[in-house]
């Protein structure tokens, strides 16, 4: 199932996905500002990664008589977008870490974080490793 191209990408945007939401929750949860500004970024990425995906689809298709000269423009605004996401994530994580160190911060439940962040890891490890192989396999 996972085996193809295809596959490879699917299941590299499911553990992102699940990865990004598991670190979201741990770094509220705990209060940690780092491993909340880890889940926003992987967000951005996954969101980034989600963008080009579709937007180098769509820049691939042909000319069309709405479009004379193609549709390649597409990817320079999805780039723009992911800019400005970007910018927005590290704006927000810079009012989170500004506001603790104002306000003071105490770390809870310090174990969610390791552990999130530990499974994170290997399973990234994991999924590197197996899109490697079938990289390797797909001459990709």
């Amino acid at each position: 199932m996972f085996a193809t191209k295809t596959g490879a990408a699917g299941l590299s945007i499911i553990s992102n996905t699940v990865l990004t939401l598991g670190k979201i929750v741990a770094g509220l949860i705990t209060g940690s500002v780092s491993i909340l500004s880890e889940g926003i970024h992987s967000a951005t990425d996954l969101l980034a990664a989600l963008m080009a995906f579709f937007s180098i689809r769509a820049a691939a298709r042909p000319a069309d008589d709405r479009h004379q000269f193609g549709h390649g423009k597409i990817e320079n605004f999805s780039g723009s977008i992911e800019g400005l996401m970007i910018f927005g994530a590290a704006g927000y994580i810079i009012y989170e870490a500004i506001r603790k160190i104002i306000y003071g911060v105490e770390i809870e439940h310090l174990g969610w974080g390791i552990g999130v962040m530990g499974v994170a890891t290997v399973a990234n490890f994991i999924v590197s490793r197996h899109l490697h192989r079938v990289a390797k396999k797909e001459d990709s």
